[in-house]
């Protein structure tokens, strides 16, 4: 049978083409070239299956001088653990990824465990990822996630556990979600923490100026580095060229064409294409006519934390009844529903994962297809998506609106032709994490300068807090 070798710095080993030389290097997300093939008590080490290593006369482990088949020893230590030896020396790796057979008595350093390839994948996924530590509501990046020798890793300031309660552990979990055991018996549940922010930005060059504006505000200002994603109709190119040097690492673009109002209104909740955010959690989403004026993760973190609702909101009013914006129409032409104690925005919704979500989005896409066929038309949607939304989600879903109406903020658009002074105390005072410039699809006569004299002033308010 053929499997990797990990030793017991939880490195694995692999070939340095640099050096001509074996390895153990950290777990990424490259399958290592170097593999380990166990025949009964002997076993020989290979490149890519083919190659034979054998031992030098510096003892380290070359390619192209012939074969070195190692008797296989059996360390005290319980599980699928192998010594190897060779002339009566033991391969052994040293915490800086030497890899040597010149000692004479059997350690931890000359202990491998043998892995499979699933096994090594999910280690990776782990490794190489940031997590949720829930009964802390803390995040734990994947930089603090270390090695402590013997087969045990250390996750951030909390804990450490071995190595083979983690594989297992790995083994029983769904990626997003693990439960795992350490010091014998003390128990963590843990939430992959690799969050997304996506837009939906169509059409005319103003809504992507927009949709700059506030890419670079989540950036700088949101101090957020991880995943977004733009559903578009604009090629890669275009979106790169616009964008400011710096915001473009980690975007990816979603190619969409929106055929009419039906599929630009309710792209958002398109769960064909939104299928690409699957491995991420939790996924935010924004309307282009946003700013983020302070740190994204207090939110990122809060969406992942709630265990009791499926979805994050914003509350926009108590009455759905006062307008058709909330779905008021639809929840009176169904005697099956019963009216929610809040209407909310689309401009702005959380979620854990795409799993939770796909089949109240799939529905709500399918309700405005639907209704299109009343007005005989596609170019017709009531008050486009937001009310179907709320129809849906209101009757169906577990919502929560305490998050997001404590962290976002419609803009009062009464400030903006306020003198300086007035307005750069209004946007001084704001405590939120984000601005919304509501107020119309594609009114962009004036939210381009609106959001445009915002940023202005967060960018004085950075200059002056830094001087």
């Amino acid at each position: 049978m053929v499997f990797f070798l990990l030793s017991s710095w939880n490195t694995v080993l692999d070939f340095d083409e640099n050096n001509n030389n074996l390895v153990c290097r950290e777990i990424n997300n490259q399958s290592p070239s170097v593999t380990v093939e166990i025949k009964g008590t002997k076993a020989e080490i290979k490149i890519n299956n083919v190659e034979p290593i054998s031992v030098s006369e510096d003892m380290s482990l070359k390619p192209g001088m012939g074969s070195t088949i190692f008797d296989i020893k059996y360390p005290p230590r319980s599980g699928p653990y192998i010594s190897l030896m060779f002339h009566g020396l033991y391969m052994s790796a040293t915490s800086t990824g030497n890899v040597a057979v010149d000692k004479t008595r059997n350690f931890n350093w000359e202990t491998f465990r043998i892995i499979s390839q699933e096994d090594l994948n999910n280690l990776s996924h782990f490794l190489n990822n940031s997590w949720h530590i829930r009964s802390r509501k803390e995040i734990v990046s994947h930089h603090e996630i270390s090695d402590e020798g013997d087969f045990t890793i250390r996750i951030g300031d909390f804990f450490s556990t071995n190595t083979e309660d983690l594989i297992e552990a790995l083994r029983k979990s769904n990626p997003k979600e693990i439960i795992l055991f350490h010091d014998v018996w003390k128990t963590e549940f843990l939430d992959l923490f690799r969050p997304a922010v996506y837009y939906c930005s169509f059409g005319r060059p103003e809504g992507f100026e927009c949709l700059k504006m506030s890419i670079s505000s989540l950036r700088e200002y949101g101090k957020y580095s991880g995943e977004i994603k733009i559903f578009t109709e604009k090629d890669h190119e275009y979106i790169k060229d616009f964008l400011p040097n710096g915001t473009f690492d980690n975007i990816g673009i979603e190619k969409y064409t929106a055929l009419d109002n039906v599929d630009y209104m309710s792209a958002r909740f398109d769960t064909e294409s939104l299928s690409s955010l699957s491995e991420y959690q939790p996924i935010l989403y924004m309307d282009t006519d946003i700013i983020v004026k302070k740190p994204i993760e207090i939110v990122l973190n809060s969406i992942l934390s709630d265990t009791i609702h499926q979805l994050q909101v914003f509350k926009e009013v108590d009455d759905i009844t006062h307008d058709i914006y909330w779905g008021n129409e639809l929840f009176d032409d169904d005697l099956a529903s019963k009216k929610p104690n809040f209407g909310f925005s689309t401009g702005i919704i959380g979620f854990k994962n795409y799993q939770e979500v796909s089949e109240f989005f799939k529905t709500i896409r399918e309700i405005i297809f639907r209704q299109s066929t009343i007005w005989g038309t596609r170019q017709i949607i009531r008050c486009f998506d937001q009310p179907v939304a709320n129809y849906v989600l209101g009757k169906f879903a577990s919502l929560g609106s305490e998050l997001l109406s404590s962290t976002v903020i419609n803009f009062d658009m009464k400030y903006n032709s306020s003198p300086d002074d007035k307005y750069q105390s209004y946007v001084d005072n704001i405590n939120e994490v984000v601005v919304h410039f509501a107020g119309g699809v594609g009114a962009y006569d004036w939210k381009l300068e609106a959001m445009k004299r915002f940023l202005n002033r967060l960018e004085e308010g950075s200059s002056s807090d830094e001087a």
